[in-house]
């Protein structure tokens, strides 16, 4: 119930910087710049970083690491480490690992895959649908077909999109709050 409480507490100063960041002028990020500028990478690192800190993994223990995962993008993975130094949440600080196989993946709670690295994982993330690992990419239409969160850009701002049918399958929860900041996605199939 604490964790519940402090979560709570923290809303107003995370709901604004998620606000903040959703309406951050990225335009570097529109023009397909997937690793692009440290600028770019931090905005992206931030929206991971909120990303777990609104998302409930059940099966992890007490005070186990939440691992952050990032393929192929340094600028992004090393702005997530700088991002989370010395945070936790809901008591489990956040490791940053950037596997370099993708059998790998499974271990990973939260999983980036930028859109430049996505043909070579592709085949891969199916094996993650019934997984709770928390996919997030910046590919266009990841949300409607492979995964569960996608970063898009709409009048140069960063959005996010999230299949909510995805979701449901992992086993992942993620806050109504979060929820209520993204535009939500369903499988094509149910649409």
């Amino acid at each position: 119930m604490e964790g519940v409480l402090r979560r709570r507490r923290q809303w107003p100063a995370t709901a604004g910087l998620a606000l903040a960041l959703a309406s951050a002028n990225v335009s570097g990020i529109a023009a397909g710049a997937g690793t692009g500028s440290q600028q770019d990478a931090a905005v992206k690192a931030a929206f991971l970083f909120n990303f777990a800190k609104f998302a409930e993994w059940t099966a992890i223990l007490p005070a186990a690491p939440i691992i952050a995962c990032v393929i192929g993008d340094d600028e992004i993975a090393a702005a997530l480490v700088v991002i989370v130094r010395g945070q936790t949440v809901a008591g489990h600080p956040i490791h940053v690992w950037r596997p370099e196989e993708a059998n790998s993946w499974r271990t990973c709670h939260l999983l980036f895959v930028p859109a430049a690295e996505f043909r070579r994982g592709a085949e891969r993330l199916g094996m993650l649908k019934m997984l709770p690992v928390l996919t997030v990419s910046d590919r266009k239409g990841f949300a409607q077909s492979e995964g569960i969160i996608e970063l898009y850009v709409e009048e140069e701002r960063v959005r996010f999109a999230i299949n909510v049918d995805a979701l449901e399958r992992s086993g992942v929860r993620l806050s109504s709050r979060l929820l209520g900041l993204a535009k939500i996605i369903r499988d094509r199939h149910d649409q």
